[in-house]
């Protein structure tokens, strides 16, 4: 569902209600605890891109503590992308206990049983005491998973109740020809928060923040003086997924020397290309097909966050740890800089995005702490916070259902 303009309220056209949310969303051991199992052992939820691991024998280890599982996510040598849980039919060790790497086997510490990169059990030591064995049956457990745009989803649930295509639903129209491809990740950071993975969720699905969060570092690039209050250009939700489309400021944008001089060579959060046209655009990039936009924000439900600019994306996950912490992943793709001041250009975007991040990241725990205090019990929501009234809408029911 999508409209434009503002004569109206976001939040009615969008067809939500405008009550208060209540804070024990957040602080909820049990609510946590049906999330879990209603909304993240159900759902095709991101790893990463195929460019994690691109060549036959490349995977990658995920400790998912919201799945109780780990992840062992595998590029075989047969060139299909392929997950499993990453436990040994014999005694349930860990077969791979590193983050990554090649390899066209793998073969548990324990006692040696060996599987190939299709999960098969290939080879098991002493293998003549062991009682009716069908090693066809001892491979590793297989999750289901897919790929979209070059984007690897897997869903741990035995039977998905949809596939991939049918879960992304208007997505995938709407950024079909964005080229995803084209880009590599150029830089990025990680960590642990001591907060609620919706707490981060939604810093990152309003504009509202903006202009005082980020005065410091954003100023008024983005709305600039004709929009100080950051109003979006557009707001459009789906079943699960939101994307709001963000625009640039265009009057009495302040840049320093130094900015301008990276703006010169390269991309960044803090400047935007000239759109000289939106022919052979996406419908869903920059839908209101605006001379002053910058960049759209995706939330893939639940914890997947994807950000198409003219010229680079950037992508965020949030993984639970508990009701309150998560693990935090935050990923830049853009062109490889390809002369000394493209490189230079590069580390300002770079360490520019970082202190962005840290505003953004630095809020968090301090709300964590205080909404865990029970002071308020609830929180009031604007116009311009109408995606997380919608998410907050989406979790509810999921997890009621």
């Amino acid at each position: 569902m999508g409209v434009t303009g503002a004569a109206e309220k976001w939040t009615k056209r969008l067809g939500l209600d405008t009550a208060p949310v209540p804070y024990d969303v957040y602080t909820s051991a049990e609510q946590y605890r049906l999330e879990q199992q209603r909304i993240f052992k159900k759902c095709w939820l991101n790893l990463g891109r195929v460019c994690d691991i691109p060549k036959p024998g490349d995977y990658r280890v995920y400790d998912l503590a919201v799945l109780n599982t780990s992840v062992l996510l595998v590029h075989a040598t047969d060139g299909k992308v392929r997950a499993f849980h990453n436990i040994c039919s014999h005694r349930g060790n860990k077969v791979a206990q590193d983050y990554g790497g090649c390899k066209r086997y793998f073969a548990c510490e324990f006692h040696g049983w060996t599987y190939d990169s299709a999960g098969c059990l290939v080879h098991l030591p002493d293998e003549a005491e062991f009682f009716d064995l069908d090693k066809a049956t001892l491979g590793l457990p297989e999750i289901a998973t897919d790929l979209w745009e070059g984007f690897i989803f897997v869903n741990v649930d035995p039977k998905p109740r949809e596939t991939l295509r049918e879960y992304l639903g208007e997505v995938v129209d709407l950024l079909a020809g964005f080229p995803f491809d084209r880009y590599r990740p150029i830089f990025g950071y990680e960590g642990y928060l001591d907060c609620n993975w919706k707490l981060a969720v939604d810093s990152q699905q309003e504009g509202y923040h903006a202009p005082h969060l980020h005065r410091r570092t954003l100023g008024n690039t983005l709305g600039g003086d004709e929009n100080p209050e950051l109003h979006m250009l557009e707001f459009r939700v789906f079943r699960r997924h939101r994307v709001l489309s963000m625009p640039a400021g265009t009057q009495g944008v302040k840049r320093g020397p130094v900015d301008q001089l990276a703006a010169k060579y390269g991309l960044s959060i803090r400047n935007y290309q000239d759109h000289k046209g939106t022919e052979g655009w996406p419908k869903g990039l920059n839908p209101t097909r605006s001379p002053n936009w910058a960049a759209d924000l995706y939330l893939i439900y639940p914890n997947f966050w994807i950000a198409p600019f003219d010229g680079m994306f950037q992508t965020h996950n949030w993984w639970p740890l508990g009701p309150d912490r998560l693990h935090q992943r935050i990923r830049m793709y853009g062109p490889e800089p390809r002369k000394p001041s493209e490189r230079w250009a590069l580390e300002y975007a770079r360490c520019m995005s970082k202190e962005v991040w840290l505003e953004d990241l630095g809020t968090l725990e301090a709300s964590q702490m205080m909404i865990a205090s029970g002071v308020r019990k609830e929180m009031h929501l604007q116009d311009q916070e109408v995606l997380v009234r919608h998410f907050h809408r989406v979790v509810q029911d999921e997890v009621h259902t």
